[in-house]
């Protein structure tokens, strides 16, 4: 019996490998507005329940300028949907934020980010003091002209910035090499998410749904 499910199971994959390549939900992130707004129209639990309903396990939260009683609430609620909620730590330059400004700006989640910004304005010297100092996960975000500035030791996680249809390939190869999460963008390379080799991937923005399959593209 065992053999013939095997077999049936080898079928099915043949005639519709797409079965057998689509990503695997990750991560997705709310921005500051988004945040400000469905806090103001009081649908922040909703909309965690939305985003776990869709399979992913990670929500990266731009909080800048969130009142620190919101900055709770809302990752407690992403707790409540068995999501873990990160801080993401959107251009720490432009604000002038020391190492330790950094690490408080994710008081309240299980983890932070540091994204494309924060690896071409900070140094190597200056990531390492953060993976010294900071206790929970640190996810690393880098565009792929980015892939010398990855750290050797510190990250929890790094994702691949694949953004755009026509460098898709090259990006999603790297993503490979360096065992990386895809990261794809919701009015772009979101339509690969069937694609990839199941690997896991990111989506900027929420909201979106991944259940599009009829909206799907082909990059090879």
């Amino acid at each position: 019996m065992l053999k013939i499910l095997q077999k049936l199971l080898i079928g099915v994959l043949t005639l519709c490998p797409s079965m057998a390549l689509a990503g695997v939900p990750n991560g997705t992130w709310l921005s500051q507005p988004q945040i400000r707004f469905y806090a103001s129209q009081n649908a922040l639990d909703q909309v965690m329940k939305d985003i776990q309903s869709q399979g992913y396990r990670l929500v990266f939260l731009d909080f800048r300028g969130v009142a620190d009683d919101v900055q709770e609430q809302i990752s407690q609620q992403a707790r409540n949907h068995n999501l873990i909620p990160i801080a993401w730590v959107q251009s720490p330059q432009y604000r002038r934020l020391t190492i330790e400004q950094i690490i408080n700006e994710a008081r309240h989640t299980d983890g932070l980010q540091v994204d494309d910004h924060f690896f071409a304005n900070y140094s190597s010297r200056d990531f390492e003091y953060l993976a010294n100092q900071y206790r929970k996960f640190i996810f690393c975000s880098i565009q792929p002209f980015q892939k010398n500035l990855v750290p050797r030791y510190g990250c929890n996680q790094i994702d691949v910035q694949c953004y755009t249809s026509p460098t898709f390939k090259q990006c999603l190869n790297l993503a490979n090499q360096l065992n990386a999460v895809v990261s794809l963008y919701e009015k772009d390379t979101f339509k690969y998410r069937e694609q990839i080799g199941g690997k896991n991937f990111n989506v900027f923005l929420w909201p979106y749904t991944n259940q599009r399959i009829y909206d799907t593209g082909n990059f090879r």
